[in-house]
């Protein structure tokens, strides 16, 4: 028991273990059943604010709009179709260009030059030698199987010492 009930006088201490073993039981089954008293459900949905009437009828309104105008523009359309005027004749002749051959002989003349070009690029001897680079590329392995003390791995590939021909693995 706690200080405050030791310091109060009782007449019987039995009863009073059984009455406050009551009031501890009492306050349990109170906790165990005790329901939330706030509310999470979602607030209630008025229904004049569900439907915006205002914004329907200028909606309706506009559509309304939209369709006279397009009735009114197809007939306009449809009356220049039946009656003949100047401005539906399209059948214009158009007039050949006055420049065509000067235009086909400056084509052929940048052809022609493109295609010299092309040759002394194609006929032009190469600046660097790429035999030279791969003979030289081999001698540098071949130095650098002898002086390392693993074995040596070149593009991925393993390779050991000595030559790959001899087959010695190491």
């Amino acid at each position: 028991m706690d200080r405050a009930r030791r310091a109060m006088p009782i007449g019987n201490k039995q009863c009073h273990a059984r009455f406050v073993k009551k009031c501890q039981e009492t306050h349990k089954k109170k906790l165990h059943e005790m329901k939330c008293s706030i509310d999470n459900h979602e607030p209630k949905r008025h229904p004049h604010l569900r439907k915006n009437l205002k914004k329907e009828q200028l909606m309706e309104e506009r559509y309304a709009e939209i369709e006279r105008d397009n009735r009114l523009l197809l007939e306009k359309m449809s009356y220049i179709m039946r009656h003949s005027s100047l401005d539906n004749d399209n059948q214009m002749q158009y007039a050949h260009s006055l420049n065509r051959e000067q235009r086909k002989r400056e084509l052929q003349r940048i052809t022609r030059e493109n295609q010299n070009i092309l040759g002394r690029i194609q006929a032009a001897e190469p600046t660097y030698d790429h035999l030279a680079w791969a003979e030289h590329e081999k001698q540098h392995e071949d130095y650098m199987k002898n002086i390392c003390e693993l074995p040596l791995v070149i593009n991925g590939t393993q390779t050991y010492e000595g030559s790959e021909d001899e087959g010695v693995p190491m």
